[in-house]
């Protein structure tokens, strides 16, 4: 990986899409009990979901990418796994006291769904028996595994819900042939044993892979700090060519804003030398006319001051404060025995992009397109709609080239505008906590 705006020749996807819809039971609370339903249950695997989702490996393909499933490798590999083998997938998921299937029950269901892979009633324990641990419950294949210029990182994630996922993905990469050959892992995350009491926390949607020498990082409710440095030691250590000059720490906004949870839903590369941006969430001293991010500070602010009013429970309602640092960019180079260290902060990583000519001041293309006036709350509220619809996770499949929702109409016309071709994934059934950026792991892509 060299960019995220190069020409795209291989992806990793993940078909989980039962889990959204199915076998789930209807009560808010993910992160409490993997069997409650995280989205609208309305959808339907069957009537036309499944379906939709399938349209990401399409498009990839029909633009020449070569594309690797999760699911489908897996299912493969234990069906031509020998029984020694078994044992030692077995071994990798379940623990010593841990009630696990047998080689010869073994199936790919019991990796991604858990065991038993289906809730059922036992009836001489007067039961219901549950999976143990759904532990591929999402499609999002770019949060678990990231590619960077010297090779691939497994994640270690935040959520409860997703804390298995990356065993899943590795096992992936171990058991493909052509993956095993061209993907160097360089580092498991979950691996990290310090004495700290932050997690080391390192997720691929908070990773963006700028261009050859650069690589930012989103820090916040997925990413930690801890999590950062480990991967920045990582990387410079095991670039024995010292091609990555620039490892940054970007400020995603804080809870309860989760729309925000990673750097890839604020910003993407469509074309080299462009960046598409959710405006009024970056600050600017090189770009006058952005959009402000004190107009966001003043409605939260605004919400907050009606809900006090009526005495209303205030833990939802977002505060001025969860969006004050976003997008401060803290820039870190390779310092003494390849420790990272701190060359400099930038008011954002607009700015940081644009004083290192890495993009240009009129290639920004804003979420919601631009505003028709200054201090315009109804844009402000477009593209506040806009992003949580999944606006800015585009993916790039070349310079100029982009799957992107089609529901994101007002920012699909300003990517138009620009000279953008998009290519609209259908998403009626598809849920707003991911989009085309988090569905796809690029494995290979060219510089910009």
């Amino acid at each position: 990986m060299k960019s995220e705006s190069g020409t795209l020749h291989a992806a990793l996807i993940q078909d989980t899409t039962l889990n959204f819809w199915e076998n789930k039971l209807p009560f808010v609370g993910g992160e409490s009990n993997l069997q409650y339903l995280h989205r609208c249950s309305h959808a339907d695997y069957n009537a036309g979901g499944h379906d939709q989702w399938l349209q990401l490996g399409e498009f990839l393909k029909g633009e020449g990418v070569q594309v690797f499933e999760v699911v489908s490798i897996l299912r493969k590999a234990i069906e031509r796994a020998s029984e020694v083998e078994k044992k030692d997938i077995i071994r990798k998921f379940w623990g010593a006291n841990e009630k696990a299937p047998s080689p010869s029950e073994l199936r790919v269901e019991h990796l991604t769904d858990g065991y038993p892979p289906r809730p059922y009633y036992d009836q001489a324990r007067d039961q219901v028996v549950l999976p143990d641990f759904k532990r591929a419950a999402w499609t999002y294949t770019r949060d678990t595994s990231f590619t960077t210029q010297i090779g691939t990182v497994i994640c270690n994630m935040r959520r409860y819900s997703r804390r298995f996922e990356p065993q899943v993905v590795k096992l992936a990469y171990e058991s493909d042939p052509v993956l095993q050959k061209n993907v160097n892992l360089i580092w498991d995350a979950n691996e990290v044993t310090i004495a700290n009491t932050e997690p080391s926390n390192i997720e691929g949607g908070d990773t963006e892979i700028i261009d050859e020498e650069t690589i930012a990082v989103g820090l916040g409710q997925r990413s930690t700090f801890t999590g950062f440095i480990e991967f920045a030691k990582k990387i410079f250590s095991t670039d024995a060519n010292r091609e990555v000059k620039y490892v940054c720490a970007v400020y995603n906004a804080d809870y309860p804003a989760v729309d925000y949870m990673h750097l890839d839903v604020v910003m993407n590369f469509p074309a080299n030398r462009k960046a598409l941006i959710m405006p009024y969430y970056f600050e600017s001293e090189l770009v006058k006319d952005m959009p402000p991010k004190k107009l966001l500070l003043k409605l939260l602010a605004a919400t907050r001051i009606q809900s006090e009013r009526d005495a209303r429970p205030m833990q939802e309602v977002v505060s001025p404060a969860a969006f004050e640092r976003a997008g401060e960019c803290y820039v870190y180079i390779r310092g003494k025995n390849n420790e990272p260290e701190l060359l400099r902060r930038d008011v954002s990583l607009v700015d940081f992009l644009i004083k290192e000519d890495k993009i240009d001041k009129d290639g920004l293309i804003y979420v919601g397109g631009q505003p028709k006036q200054k201090n315009d709350v109804e844009h402000l509220m477009l593209a506040l709609m806009e992003q949580t619809r999944g606006a800015t996770n585009i993916v790039t499949i070349k310079s100029g080239t982009v799957i992107s929702y089609a529901r994101t109409t007002a920012t699909i016309e300003a990517l138009t505008e620009h000279g953008i071709r998009v290519k609209k994934w259908d998403d009626s059934y598809l849920d707003m906590l991911g989009g085309p950026h988090c569905s796809t792991s690029p494995l290979s892509r060219d510089p910009t």
